[in-house]
């Protein structure tokens, strides 16, 4: 649970940096509500998928690799 929080929150952050540097760059509006959401969504997928591919390639005796 507590890696899933820390992903979004660190997911957030990136986007919400990326999106104030990019956006003037493509010449599209700041929205922040939007950067924020996609950064939870993206987050959220990292902390589950990743744990879930390196414990498959790596055998060790996580909850993952059974």
């Amino acid at each position: 649970m507590g890696r899933s929080i820390v992903c979004m929150v660190w997911g957030m952050v990136f986007t919400f940096i990326i999106g104030f540097i990019g956006g003037p760059l493509v010449q599209h509006t700041y929205q922040p509500a939007h950067l924020l959401l996609i950064g939870a969504i993206f987050g959220l997928l990292f902390a589950l998928i990743i744990p879930t591919i390196t414990a498959k390639s790596v055998k060790d005796d996580s909850e993952y690799s059974k």
